[in-house]
């Protein structure tokens, strides 16, 4: 009998073993983890918002020439201003985690939260917004893309009253 060789072959088959309970584990644990990671970035997101509400709010409530500035972190998807019906939409598409039921919109104080089917089976688009029709006119001065995605500094920033004497509110970018 050769020991040298049994060794061997027992050692190749322990090592591909080990290769197959790994591969099990990670097909298994990886779609958790993305699950984890998108249900994580969601629940930032509706605090940047809501943040991002309360500062336009105070813009709002103090008058004529108050500004805030805020630095906003979009991990995920981009937030995008519509000026033509005064929205802020934070939009996500492709996640891996039902955040409300599909089609009807969920409000979390301030926030409308709406999930939708995405083009690919069991991912959903993810829509987080603002509406501030009743409260202010609100317009994005950009010289940029019109959407934002990473961190960004942003001037929040009461323009006084336009003439249909509503509040003007615009939001614009810091240089750095």
């Amino acid at each position: 009998m050769n020991k040298k060789g049994d060794i061997w072959v027992s050692a190749v088959l322990y090592f591909g073993l080990g290769i197959v309970v790994i591969s099990i584990l990670l097909a298994a644990g990886l779609p958790v983890i993305n699950k984890l990671r998108d249900k994580n970035v969601i629940i930032q997101t509706k605090q940047v918002m809501h943040e991002l509400d309360q500062n336009i709010r105070e813009v709002v409530r103090e008058g004529p020439g108050s500004q805030r500035v805020l630095t906003v972190n979009i991990k995920k998807g981009f937030i995008r201003i519509d000026n033509k019906d005064s929205l802020i939409i934070w939009q996500y598409n492709n996640s891996k985690v039902i955040i409300s039921d599909i089609g009807i919109p969920v409000f979390e104080g301030k926030l409308t939260i709406l999930t939708e089917n995405a083009n690919v089976k069991n991912n959903y688009n993810i829509q987080i917004y603002t509406n501030y029709t009743n409260l202010a006119n609100i317009t994005r001065s950009a010289t940029k893309p019109s959407t934002l995605v990473g961190i960004t500094d942003m001037v929040i920033r009461n323009d006084g009253l336009d003439q249909n004497n509503v509040v003007k509110v615009s939001i614009s970018e810091t240089n750095k």
